[in-house]
Formats: structure tokens, C-alpha cells, sequence
């Protein structure tokens, strides 16, 4: 069987949810060769120790504590972990398994899922975010032209599906393919202090380079007890329609439209953009702040800055350019 490591991001704030995440971590029926934690700098080291895990300092971030070089790693694999993530006893076992028989470079578990919404969460989401549920497809979530996700609305329990993006509090990764992928480049995701949809930057570069990308249905196998510091934040600050509108365009242009840019593509943000647009008027309404609605175009109007300037050009483009395919090395 293949050898992993563990590797959890904190801020060392996630109390009784981090102590939960690592006695499950103990109770793992195939257990990791090391387990390190990536604490941000200049935040206190937790009391509360199993004995095995090992504490690193990096820069404060939720995508720079995940995109690292993981030099302190030398497994086969890396399952990544927020500090909020309680895993089932045979979690990383069948993520391993999976991943061998998927001949998968990243695996993840269903952790949010949104197959179990209640129908009145799911009508939300369609109307909100037009994320719509999909009897007919085949993958796991299929990130679509617009840039919106569908996902299976039907999947069973143990089923494995190849996926446009995933979840972001639990992964398993080859290790050679997560550092392969050039995660640092993606560190324009939290420029604006929240790392608004990092789980699609991150996983939808694996696909996007030629890579195998699963998710396993199985929502006990990583339950996500949701400390919420940095999200709890996003949604309470007065930005958030900002951020939203902006990393929404930037992530449809770089991860979508770049990599194969076509007229229909650009037709359909246009469709989806004049939908939010609703949206954010809806909310400026109900909400009595004119400033929801300052606040789309003020995003929209960044992003499009953004991928227009010097500093985005700089950046390595997301179909990384290589003589050589990313391909499985096993």
C-alpha cells in the first residue's frame, strides 16, 4: 500500500475541534508515517498534543499554509487537512485503497455534501450560486462554462467519481503531483484577506494539467465539524460581496476561459454575471445597504483589472506550460 503523511493547517485556535481531528488521527487503522502541522507565524503552539504531530511555522494564509514545498514530507502521499476534520478510523486506509484502484493523483471524501441538502438549502443554492443538482452526469461536481458548479444528486455511499474540483478540508494527494502542480502560483486567491473559492483553485488544476481527479461518496468518512474562524469572518465582514464578485471573475477567467477560451464560454459568465447582478441588487434591497451593490461592481471591475495588469501576467499561467506532462510518476 501506498505510504502517506499528514499535513494540517491551523491558526492553533481550533480548541475541542482540533483535539477531536487528532485522536481520530490516532484511531487510523493505517497509520501516517508523520504527522505535521503548518501553524501560522507568530501564533502559540496548542496544549493539547497526541505525542506524534510536529509543529512548523509558515505564513499566515489559508492557501499559503497549503501551497508549500512540503520538504519536512517524503511519503507517497499527503493527506491535507484543515483543523476541523474528525476522520473515520478507516478514512485514510480507503482513501488509499481508492486512489491505487482510481489510479486517482488527488482523492477526496464528499465532506460538504450537497447531495444531502435539504431541498429548500438546495433551491437556495440554485437561485443564489446556480448550483444545480444533476441526475445524468457522470462526475462527481462538473465545474461548468460560467463557472458554476452541478454535482450528482444521486451518487451512492461508497461510489467513486472523477470530478472537476473538490472539497477542501480533507484531500489525499500523490506528493509529487501536489508540488508538481505549482500550488504557490495560486497565492492571488487570498490577496483581498479571504481565500475565496481556493478548493476549485487548487483541485481544478489537476484535471486542467491531465490529472486524475476523485471524489469518494461517503460523508462519515471526514466529517467536518466547522470551527469557521476565517469563513465565520468572510460572512460577517462588509466586503464579502466584493470579494465574491472579484475572485469569482478571476477564477472563471484564469481556470476556465484561459486554459480554452471560447465565444460561448465568455457568453455564458456574461448570462451569469447579469444573474448576480439580480442577486446583489435583491440583497442590497432586503439587506438596506446600497453598498451590496457598490460592491459587485466594484469587484467585477477589479477582477477584470486584475488579469489586465502587470502583477497577473507575472504569474505562471494556470494549463501550466511544460515540455513535459504532468503525468502519474507511479
Amino acid at each position: 500500500m501506498l505510504t502517506y503523511s499528514i499535513a494540517i493547517r491551523t491558526l492553533g485556535t481550533g480548541g475541542d475541534n482540533y483535539r477531536r481531528e487528532l485522536e481520530s488521527i490516532v484511531r487510523q487503522t493505517v497509520q501516517p508515517e508523520r504527522v505535521v502541522v503548518y501553524i501560522a507565524e507568530g501564533y502559540p503552539v496548542p496544549e493539547f498534543r497526541i505525542g506524534r504531530e510536529e509543529y512548523v511555522a509558515v505564513a499566515k494564509g489559508m492557501t499559503a499554509q497549503r501551497a508549500l514545498p512540503y520538504d519536512e514530507i517524503d511519503s507517497d502521499c499527503i493527506l491535507t487537512l484543515d483543523d476541523d476534520v474528525e476522520l473515520a478510523p478507516d478514512a485514510a486506509e480507503r482513501l488509499l485503497r481508492a486512489m491505487e484502484q482510481y489510479d486517482a493523483d488527488c482523492i477526496s471524501p464528499d465532506t460538504f455534501g450537497n447531495c444531502l441538502m435539504a431541498p429548500k438549502q438546495k433551491l437556495r443554492e440554485a437561485l443564489v450560486g446556480l448550483v444545480f443538482p444533476s441526475r445524468r452526469q457522470r462526475k462527481a461536481f462538473r465545474l461548468r462554462r460560467c463557472g458554476a458548479v452541478s454535482y450528482m444528486s444521486r451518487p451512492a455511499t461508497g461510489s467513486c467519481h472523477p470530478s472537476d474540483r473538490a472539497d477542501g478540508p480533507a484531500q489525499l494527494w500523490r506528493r509529487q503531483r501536489l508540488t508538481g502542480l505549482r500550488p504557490a502560483d495560486e497565492l492571488w486567491v487570498e490577496r483581498d484577506g479571504f481565500a475565496y473559492g481556493e478548493d476549485t483553485v487548487l483541485t481544478h488544476k489537476v484535471p486542467v494539467n491531465g490529472g486524475r481527479l476523485f471524489v469518494l461518496y461517503d460523508h462519515a468518512l471526514a466529517r467536518h465539524l466547522d470551527s469557521g474562524n476565517s469563513s465565520a469572518a468572510f460572512r460577517k465582514g462588509n466586503r464579502r460581496m466584493y470579494i465574491r464578485t472579484k475572485n469569482s471573475f478571476i477564477i472563471w477567467w484564469r481556470c476556465i476561459y484561459e486554459p480554452a477560451p471560447s465565444a460561448l464560454t465568455a457568453a455564458a459568465f456574461i448570462g451569469r454575471s447579469l444573474w448576480n447582478l439580480v442577486i446583489a441588487a435583491g440583497a442590497a434591497v432586503a439587506m438596506r445597504r446600497l453598498s451590496m451593490l457598490t460592491q459587485f461592481f466594484s469587484g467585477l471591475r477589479d477582477g477584470v483589472r486584475f488579469v489586465c495588469s502587470d502583477d497577473y501576467k507575472q504569474i505562471p499561467k494556470y494549463k501550466l506550460q511544460t515540455n513535459k506532462p504532468l503525468i502519474n510518476t507511479h
